[in-house]
């Protein structure tokens, strides 16, 4: 891992640092599946998708993550990769927070390659535990519904989230 990235991350809990140093890992292993030219991108993005736990400023990580690294001159791929993870709009949505503020992160759906970016990066979000390991989408879907429970904001929007996180697993799956 980068040393720049374990700086980023510093913030964050062990177990937080564990599951996205995870997701990037297994990006890394699969990120032949996007165009050379962006591979490196999906990767950074796969290693810092929840670097905004650690810089909290409106309480949305992904926001925070992408706002965070638009800061520090990280690419437009990354911070869209980092900004719409694992379905954040609908979160945002059960949130309350008004869709242009992730809008500002959005790249248009022909730049090549973006589509199956997006699918490798919430694959292996949704295939990795809170600690690291690996799970089956099932498996990390129960553990997110114990860990939050009904009427919870998460549990809402991961469960309306739902259908977009098994379309993006099982494209992702498929590419392999």
């Amino acid at each position: 891992m980068d040393a720049a990235f374990a700086e980023l991350l510093a913030p964050l809990t062990e177990s937080r640092r564990a599951h996205t140093i995870e997701v990037g890992r297994k990006v890394e292993q699969v990120a032949h599946l996007v165009p050379e030219d962006i591979r490196d991108e999906v990767v950074t993005a796969a290693y810092l998708h929840d670097v905004g736990y650690g810089y909290p400023v409106s309480g949305f990580h992904p926001l925070d993550g992408a706002e965070l690294l638009e800061g520090r001159g990280y690419s437009p791929i990354i911070c869209h990769l980092v900004a719409f993870h694992s379905a954040s709009t609908v979160e945002a949505d059960v949130r309350g927070i008004d869709a242009e503020a992730l809008d500002q992160f959005a790249l248009a759906a022909e730049v090549p390659g973006i589509g199956m970016a997006n699918d490798l990066v919430w694959w292996a979000d949704m295939t990795t535990g809170p600690t690291g390991g690996t799970l089956t989408l099932d498996e990390r879907l129960a553990d997110i519904r114990v860990r939050y429970p009904e009427g919870t904001l998460v549990r809402t929007a991961i469960d309306r989230a739902e259908p977009l996180l098994r379309g993006a697993v099982q494209r992702a799956s498929g590419s392999m």
